[in-house]
């Protein structure tokens, strides 16, 4: 991890967050991803502060010892938050819309805060994109973008099945399984370390998580 601590104006109002530490995010040569493990008690916050370019994708994951602990991404000049992790869960993926400084604002919901309760966590921050992005191909899941509306699961070994993970990572909770020919929606791929994760769920929307890519192909019409 490369960070540099930085003091910078506040973030905006969109935690009960009364004392606040400013960290500048600075990723290491040739790194697009970096890990950041905190702690913050009561109503202090931490506000993590990462330049990126617009059309760039922001991914960042957080794990907590506390269930109150979230984050929200700020867009450059504050205002209201791209994401607000208290609605959206624990994983964000987005991409800018403007270039600037982003802000992660970790934080403690008010009724934790209030009991001066303490967290531990764990904060994976990927900047990636800014140049084209090749399209997909017209079979596997290998693009990052665009792509077929749904996937069928294949390649899968006789008696085996496909996890369907909270997040993308083989470390995350599993939501489902599922088995070779069964039809999934596409909902967007991206890369995590080495392996190409897609965003899916049921055509009816239930079961929503990741899967990895080079289990999906195609749907046939």
């Amino acid at each position: 991890m490369a960070a540099a601590l930085l003091v910078v104006a506040d973030a905006g109002p969109q935690t009960a967050v009364a004392q606040e530490r400013n960290v500048r995010v600075e990723f290491g040569r040739g790194q697009s991803s970096t890990v950041i493990r905190g702690t913050v008690r009561g109503y202090e916050g931490a506000n993590y502060r990462i330049n990126v370019r617009g059309g760039q994708r922001l991914a960042v994951t957080m794990d907590s010892s506390n269930g109150s602990n979230y984050f929200n991404i700020l867009g450059p000049g504050g205002g209201d938050a791209l994401f607000n992790g208290s609605i959206s869960g624990d994983f964000a993926d987005i991409i800018a819309p403007d270039s600037g400084d982003y802000v992660v604002q970790v934080y403690l919901m008010r009724n934790a805060a209030r009991r001066n309760e303490q967290a531990r966590f764990t904060l994976r921050i990927e900047v990636t994109g800014g140049r084209p992005i090749a399209p997909p191909q017209p079979n596997f899941a290998d693009g990052l973008s665009g792509g077929p509306d749904f996937f069928q699961v294949a390649g899968i070994s006789p008696g085996d099945a496909l996890n369907i993970r909270t997040r993308p990572s083989a470390q995350s909770p599993i939501v489902t399984r599922v088995v070779n020919g069964e039809i999934l929606r596409n909902g967007g791929c991206r890369m995590t370390g080495q392996t190409r994760w897609c965003r899916v769920s049921r055509p009816d929307g239930s079961a929503s998580g990741w899967a990895a890519g080079r289990f999906l192909i195609e749907a046939s019409n």
